[in-house]
């Protein structure tokens, strides 16, 4: 009898890439949920998004993205050091130019930066430079809102595998403009900077699978917010569980969740829809640090990682929304 699932093959050590580093830098500050609703920035009831896991955000004043940026790069090629002319890829996604060098995102000065060159002066390719990335291309990822870096390391690991490259470095860095509100869909958003190093060949956190599915037809968020909420459960299961497909997992294999940070209320919702008997949820950091947009899981993955609470050979699924939309998820064996 069939059992439906693809048989496993063992991919061959040049097919083999895995996440080697992560590290991530968050402004200074930050704000609690009463706090937030004093200034304006929240739609809902601040006693109600407590119930949904959240405490407080981290909020940039002085500090830019770009700068963000840069330190979680730079401590990604710093402990212990990386050659960064052994980097054959960088791929940054965020904040784009000139927002990226905008203090705590203000947009002030955008639109007449808009109307000058300005707009040419990429945070991707001043990264490149002051990182001293010589020998790396740059690839820049926009439109992906929370996923961007999920598709980074899509594209990273795609272009190890078919380029023969050997380190790829991706980098996120995602603010929200001070005058804006900091509520999206019942989910409270920090400001922060996350940086990846993908490499070629065995060792820890290989990735095993992944799976993006996009719907186009949401690209209007606020006029369809409610159809976005309805088939946000659906989906997500839809793109967890062929995640596990690809993989050759069951189920029962799964020892990890590392969730992207929105309501925990939700996660409760989805890891019942998709039965994990064996998971446990790496959900630390929600009240802590909010939704930091694409840094989440994998800001999570390094902290789960360094807890020392993932034990060798762990199965870990890591899962994010964006809107676009955009569901997406990888498959980590540790």
């Amino acid at each position: 009898m069939s059992t439906g699932r693809r048989p496993v093959v063992e991919p061959r050590r040049r097919d083999v890439v895995r996440i080697a580093r992560v590290s991530y830098a968050f402004p200074a500050g930050s704000r609690t949920l009463p706090e937030l609703a004093a200034a304006g920035a929240l739609e809902s009831d601040p006693a109600l998004l407590a119930t949904f896991g959240f405490d407080r955000v981290r909020v940039a004043a002085a500090e830019t993205p770009y700068a963000l940026a840069q330190r979680a790069a730079g401590a990604v090629l710093a402990r212990p050091a990386i050659d960064p002319e052994s980097i054959g890829l960088l791929v940054y996604g965020g904040t784009p130019s000139p927002l990226a060098y905008q203090p705590g995102a203000d947009t002030g000065d955008v639109a007449r930066g808009l109307h000058t060159t300005a707009r040419f002066k990429y945070p991707g390719a001043r990264l490149h430079h002051e990182l001293g990335l010589v020998n790396a291309t740059l690839v820049g990822v926009d439109q992906l809102a929370c996923t961007t870096l999920f598709a980074a390391v899509r594209i990273a690991r795609a272009l190890c595998i078919t380029e023969g490259i050997d380190r790829a470095l991706c980098v996120s860095a995602e603010f929200t403009p001070s005058e804006a509100g900091r509520e999206a869909i019942w989910n409270i958003t920090s400001d922060a900077a996350c940086a990846v190093l993908i490499e070629r060949g065995g060792g820890e956190n290989r990735i095993v699978a992944g799976r993006t599915v996009t719907k186009g037809y949401y690209w209007d968020c606020d006029a369809l917010r409610d159809e976005i909420v309805a088939s946000y459960f659906p989906t997500a299961k839809h793109v967890i569980l062929r995640t596990l497909e690809e993989a050759g997992w069951r189920a029962s294999d799964v020892d990890w969740v590392i969730p992207h940070n929105v309501s925990r209320r939700s996660w409760d919702v989805l890891l019942g829809l998709v039965r994990l008997p064996n998971a446990r949820l790496w959900d630390a950091n929600i009240a802590r640090d909010g939704h930091t947009l694409a840094g989440d899981n994998f800001i999570n993955l390094a902290d789960a990682l360094d807890s020392g609470r993932i034990e060798p050979g762990a199965k870990m699924l890591l899962f994010a929304y964006g809107y676009g939309a955009h569901w997406t998820a990888l498959a980590l064996e540790a």
